[in-house]
């Protein structure tokens, strides 16, 4: 790895301002959630944010590069899973405004308990399953905030005359965000759709994939032409239907 906590990132120029970084890796083999970037005139808005301190430096960088000088900066966090947001700190410290739905905390807390953690760096030593030393040399300043601004179901951000339009699709967990650019007709899928390894489904049950399955179904009757997932390429919207074909069988599976 060329530092710790980085990985070799490949980055993709999408066109109409729209960029994605993948393969961030915060352990080896360990892939962090993928990153978008919308660049307008006056704004640039991240979708997720890495992991570690380097992943969060090497998205801010790259974001520098392609598009200097912007005034305002959004981050969109998909939902509260540690490999999409753990780095939000170094965005905080540069003035970002944060969004995220309305249960990220709650959601966090959640796992907190879960992980039986009493910080985030325990969290996310019992997340890798790593030694606290490890740990804190790969994440060193790096730390999830509590987002500014928080979504129910839909919110649209203006950005010079282009949006960003923010939607709730619950199922993979119940915070999960989508992010939709008009412009581009590329969404950011967050979790809600995996191209690595299809819908993951342990954190819910045949209810939440219900609304998944509805959620992703809202998605087909919108204009896409590429997305960015979570994890894994950049695809086309064809992965959308295999996703709901893999979650009706969960469903069936599950009676």
């Amino acid at each position: 790895m060329e530092q710790p906590g980085l990985g070799t990132p490949r980055t993709f120029d999408l066109g109409n301002g729209v960029h994605a970084i993948l393969d961030m890796e915060t352990i080896e083999g360990v892939h962090s959630g993928n990153v978008g970037i919308i660049a307008t005139a006056r704004a640039q808005v991240f979708i997720n944010c890495g992991q570690t301190e380097a992943q969060g430096r090497f998205v801010w960088d790259y974001a520098q590069e392609k598009a200097p000088g912007r005034e305002m900066t959004y981050v969109v966090l998909t939902h509260h899973h540690l490999d999409h947001c753990f780095a939000a700190s170094l965005f905080d410290d540069r003035h970002a405004l944060i969004y995220a739905h309305k249960s990220f905390g709650r959601c966090m807390a959640e796992m907190r308990s879960h992980l039986g953690a009493s910080d985030y760096q325990g969290m996310l030593q019992a997340f890798l399953n790593i030694d606290a030393e490890t740990c804190k040399k790969l994440i060193r300043s790096a730390h999830p905030i509590s987002p500014h601004r928080l979504v129910g179901e839909e919110v649209s951000i203006a950005i010079n005359g282009e949006e960003a339009l923010i939607q709730h699709l619950p199922g993979h967990t119940p915070c999960e965000l989508v992010v939709y650019h008009p412009k581009s007709k590329i969404l950011f899928a967050g979790d809600a759709i995996n191209e690595r390894a299809g819908p993951v489904t342990m954190f819910g049950d045949a209810r939440e994939w219900k609304k998944w399955v509805a959620g992703l179904e809202k998605l087909n009757r919108m204009e896409i032409e590429q997305i960015v997932p979570g994890h894994g390429d950049v695809c086309g919207p064809e992965i959308i239907d295999r996703h709901i074909e893999a979650l009706e069988k969960k469903i069936a599976e599950a009676g």
